[in-house]
């Protein structure tokens, strides 16, 4: 057969791909701080079940507690913003629909498992071009223009926008801004009296089309960081801090006076700069390059602010984790007011953790929260995406320009059950990690609290005594998970 050959080296590759990423780590209790089993899903997959069947909600993309203006702390909510049919946009599924991404809120005094819709975009009388393709950033904001708190919700879509709510109840949701750009608002941070946000076309990732747009205007519009009072939006950074190769700006946290911004740099690895300093005329400043620890580290996408440090998580290459080695982890960064930055998990790191905190298939240090004096670590776990990529061979095929196999073609068959008997693993789906000090950690879970499609923890939030932990999940719809509430 013309793809025998093609077949059996994916095949190779996959199970070597998967039994050297082996189970390396188990859950560990420690000495205090919360365990896998003081968790409890408080929803259904995709939040329902008629929804998730119309709409396939599959990230908990955003999540924020916010008490809007003359409600006690207790009358508050935990809001989520969702992103949809993400196996469409990945190309799993060729024929695109129209997605309806959603905000909910968390409303235990219903019952244990409700999540009210307070934003349905289904609703918003929008074409598709118009309407947000999922909210991926939420942030709680008082405005320094009029002084009224709002919350607010960055959009994805073929336009970008940002969306606010005074109350958070439904009809009060207004599109404050948008920008006829293909991207979305990936990073939300409150410095300084303002609410700064970066946007990134990730669309270009996977879409040659809106990388070649970027590249008609002149400049790259993908490493962007705005400002906003609650007025007016205005451009603060647009040229990548100086380098071409900084192709977006994945994550923003204000730190010691500074607002510290985590870069997208596939070529040269990440880096991390800090700018809008105490004095009105400070440029910025470069703080890592280069990926910190190991050029591998292609962007820093998740940044905490933690016992005096700012912690940075990374996002490992994922050409080089499929290529050159097999699978390659990401590492934890964290910087001291001095901008003196050591690993944390990684090469060198001050406590011995490994890459991944040695789950050599975790790719994204993709969330962090504290609850309760301890720090918590979400990480991605590829080996899902791995499996379901490589038991359709198919797609495979058709990224390397060798067309299409028939549902019957006997290397389908072949390919399948050979990954079907690889993936006999326990550590599928998402881990989390606590620690005390940063430097010695323990892990909660190693498999999306159970499900192996939970391959992320994408949000964490600790509200009401409580961790809310949102967990992606592109299979049977996204799930979200709290510690019990105490009695």
């Amino acid at each position: 057969m013309k793809f025998r050959g093609v077949s059996s080296c994916v095949v190779l590759c996959a199970a070597v791909l998967f039994f050297v990423s082996g189970c390396l780590r188990q859950p560990e209790k420690g000495p205090g701080g919360l365990n896998q089993s003081d968790f409890e899903k408080i929803c259904a997959n995709g939040f329902d079940p008629v929804d998730q069947a119309q709409d396939q909600n599959d990230y908990p993309w955003s999540m924020e507690y916010f008490v809007p203006d003359g409600k006690t702390p207790e009358e508050g909510f935990v809001y989520v913003g969702t992103w949809n049919r993400v196996q469409q946009w990945k190309g799993f599924q060729p024929n695109r629909q129209p997605v309806y991404p959603e905000i909910r809120r968390y409303r235990p005094d219903a019952s244990p498992t409700t999540w009210q819709r307070v934003l349905d975009t289904r609703d918003l009388n929008m074409d598709d071009h118009s309407r947000p393709h999922g909210f991926r950033s939420m942030k709680s904001y008082r405005n320094k223009s009029d002084g009224k708190l709002y919350l607010y919700a960055g959009g994805r879509g073929d336009t970008t926008s940002l969306w606010r709510s005074e109350t958070g109840e439904p009809g009060t949701w207004e599109q404050f801004w948008v920008e006829d750009q293909v991207g979305s608002i990936r990073g939300l941070s409150v410095h300084n009296g303002l609410l700064y946000m970066s946007y990134y076309n990730d669309y270009a990732m996977v879409d040659k089309a809106a990388g070649e747009d970027d590249a008609k205007k002149g400049d790259d519009p993908s490493a962007i960081i705005m400002a906003t009072d609650g007025a007016t939006v205005w451009t603060v950074m647009n040229d990548g801090f100086g380098n071409k190769s900084n192709v977006g700006i994945f994550t923003l946290e204000s730190f010691n006076g500074w607002l510290y911004a985590g870069t997208h740099n596939p070529l040269q690895g990440a880096e991390v700069w800090k700018l809008e300093g105490p004095g009105p005329a400070a440029a910025p400043i470069k703080v890592i390059d280069h990926g910190g620890p190991r050029w591998l580290n292609e962007a820093f996408m998740t940044m905490y602010v933690w016992q005096d440090h700012l912690y940075v998580g990374s996002q490992a290459s994922f050409i080089m984790r499929l290529i050159l080695g097999g699978l390659k982890p990401a590492d934890l960064l964290r910087i001291d007011r001095a901008d003196h930055w050591e690993a944390v998990a990684g090469p060198n790191s001050i406590g011995g953790e490994k890459s991944g905190f040695g789950e050599r298939s975790n790719g994204y240090i993709w969330s962090m929260c504290e609850h309760d004096g301890w720090l918590y670590a979400g990480t991605y776990d590829i080996m899902p995406g791995l499996n379901y990529m490589f038991t359709h061979p198919s797609f495979m095929l058709g990224m390397m320009g060798l067309g299409k196999e028939s549902s019957e073609s006997p290397e389908k068959v072949f390919v399948t059950t050979a990954i079907e008997l690889a993936a006999w693993k326990s550590n599928y789906g998402g881990d989390l990690y606590k620690t005390q000090d940063g430097k010695k950690w323990y892990c909660v879970t190693v498999d999306g609290f159970g499900n192996h499609n939970n391959y992320g923890l994408r949000t964490i939030k600790s509200a009401f005594g409580r961790l809310f932990i949102g967990l992606a999940n592109p299979y049977d719809g996204l799930e979200v998970w709290a510690s019990k509430a105490v009695q």
